[in-house]
């Protein structure tokens, strides 16, 4: 099981309405520790109060079957 990363240090959040998931361009929102895509739900790492959005280094969630 992953380590759970540590709460972001000095994150700014007000700089998500800038951003865009790399991967589908969808709207973010902070969770927890992580930067998560409203449309595609990947959620990227915060590292030292930077968000990594690089889409290989994103958790992607859970396939369900439909």
């Amino acid at each position: 099981m992953p380590a759970k990363p540590a709460v972001p240090l000095e994150f700014d959040a007000s700089i998500l309405r800038r951003l865009a998931c790399p991967a589908c361009h969808g709207d973010l929102r902070l969770v927890e520790a992580r930067i998560v895509c409203r449309a595609c739900l990947r959620a990227y790492p915060i590292v030292d109060g930077i968000p990594v959005l690089i889409v290989e280094r994103a958790e992607t969630p859970p396939k369900t079957d439909a």
